[in-house]
């Protein structure tokens, strides 16, 4: 079996949206999961204050909380970034378009 070839380009803007569709759900998935192992042992700790195990554990559990979170805020500034140059690029060539169209109604209203 051939390798898979797509249609349009890898980097298409709606297979990108896919994309970070899937990585925001994975993150938000991974934030839950570990804000229930962070509970989990937070209820150790209560029980046995003495037990730094549980304590380590914890931490952990609430740094990969927030490591999911820094996910989901870079993959959301990567899609914002994306969007100002779609649009940049969209105005740009807008604007170039018009520079190049000559008609005897904008040299009237140049001149006027």
């Amino acid at each position: 079996m051939g390798m898979y070839i797509p249609k349009t380009s890898y980097f298409a803007t709606t297979r990108i949206e896919k994309l970070a569709k899937a990585l925001i759900s994975d993150c938000s998935e991974d934030r839950k999961r570990s804000l229930e192992a962070f509970a989990y042992f937070k209820r150790m700790v209560e029980t046995d204050v003495s037990d730094d195990k549980s304590k380590t554990e914890m931490n952990k559990s609430l740094q990969l909380s927030q490591d999911a979170n820094d996910k989901v805020v870079k993959v959301l500034d990567m899609m914002i970034k994306l969007k100002q140059s779609e649009i940049k690029a969209t105005s740009q060539s807008d604007a170039k378009k018009e520079k190049d169209s000559f008609s005897f109604d904008s040299w009237d209203k140049k001149n006027g």
